[in-house]
């Protein structure tokens, strides 16, 4: 056996010995993913990964060889946060919508090396996240021009999630069409009620029918299937790539700045970050919300929004959402919560998370 063949041989046994100790690490892993699903902790522990990092190198001897075991340690460590991920569903991201909707773009922006499962409605994605089938879910909450969407709102108040991150997407909506049609042969327009609202000022006087649709990118697919030159929908430049469609009128929304703000929400509680979302109601009596005002201002916050949205189950009554300018688990914000609860009749943290100054946007 000449000097090659030993050497592959030797790699061989190695090779054999490396599979075995990687079976015994996985199974390590499943346990530390138990532990954290049972803890709600995070995948990713810098910490942790450093220290491991720096352990396993001081049992290289040879420095030529330590770059070069930095980056094989790291790559093990890659593929145990992806297991971990795939085993916690930590991997997996819902949105609302066919590919192509605004929530979809989205979603691929703020989580573009996850999976993205799109569903078909808001509550189908709040629902994933609540049975712990997705990590996240990624949801329109308000634009600057048609304002709330109401529905999300409601979802946050009537479900155990939470809003971890906010997300700004500037929104252009776009007149599509089949291949060959023109403007002046559109009769039909179908596309989400939100987005035919946006486009309002340039629908009209051009006698279009306006067809509400579940979604943006429905809209689309359905003209794409009926070839109709007399059909058109309203969606993303995205959209029409996706389906093929000419981009009959561009950027026909009536606002320039016509933005939405996306949440993502979780299971798990925030920790943190710069403004609280919460959600309470009050009795139905006369003052009850100007007490409740009261003590926010008393207490120092600054409240950046404020909505009202009547409850479903009791006829001519209300839950209020605002957003305050606060650290999660500080002393001055404790104080505060605490200081609602008997003037509440329900109240909930809905969410915490980083958000820039509305002054610097």
């Amino acid at each position: 056996m000449d000097l090659l063949q030993k050497a592959r041989e030797s790699i061989n046994q190695i090779d054999q010995t490396m599979a075995e100790l990687f079976e015994q690490r996985m199974k390590a892993v499943e346990q530390v993913v138990a532990y954290k699903q049972e803890h709600h902790l995070p995948v990713l522990d810098c910490s942790r990964e450093a220290a491991v990092i720096a352990n396993n190198l001081r049992h290289i001897h040879n420095i030529n060889y330590r770059p070069y075991y930095e980056e094989f340690i790291q790559d093990v460590m890659r593929i145990s946060r992806a297991y971990q991920k795939a085993q916690l569903h930590h991997d997996k991201v819902a949105y609302a919508g066919t590919l192509g909707a605004f929530s979809h773009i989205a979603a691929m922006k703020l989580f573009p090396d996850e999976k993205l499962i799109h569903l078909p409605t808001f509550e189908e994605v709040v629902e994933a996240v609540e049975q712990g089938e997705v990590a996240y879910g990624v949801l329109p909450f308000e634009n600057s021009y048609t304002g709330e969407v109401g529905e999300n709102m409601d979802l946050v108040l009537a479900h155990d999630i939470y809003i971890h991150q906010m997300y700004d997407l500037k929104i252009e909506q776009n007149l599509l069409g089949i291949k060959g049609s023109k403007i002046e042969d559109i009769k039909q327009v179908y596309s989400k009620d939100q987005a035919i609202s946006q486009s309002r000022k340039f629908l009209e006087g051009r006698h279009i029918e306006c067809i509400p649709y579940p979604n943006t990118a429905m809209a689309a697919q359905y003209i794409a299937r009926q070839q109709d030159p007399s059909k058109a929908a309203i969606a993303s430049k995205e959209t029409a790539a996706l389906y093929d469609l000419e981009i009959l009128a561009e950027n026909i929304n009536t606002s320039a700045q016509n933005t939405t703000r996306f949440i993502v929400i979780a299971k798990q509680p925030p920790k943190g970050g710069n403004r609280i979302s919460l959600v309470f109601t009050v009795p139905h009596t006369a003052g009850s919300l100007a007490k409740v005002m009261s003590l926010i201002s008393d207490h120092g916050f600054n409240m950046e929004s404020i909505h009202s949205r009547s409850l479903k189950d009791e006829p001519f009554a209300y839950y209020f959402y605002v957003e305050l300018v606060a650290q999660l688990h500080s002393s001055q914000f404790t104080a505060l919560y605490e200081a609602m609860k008997p003037l509440c009749k329900k109240i909930k943290v809905a969410g915490s998370y980083e958000l820039e100054s509305r002054d610097k946007v």
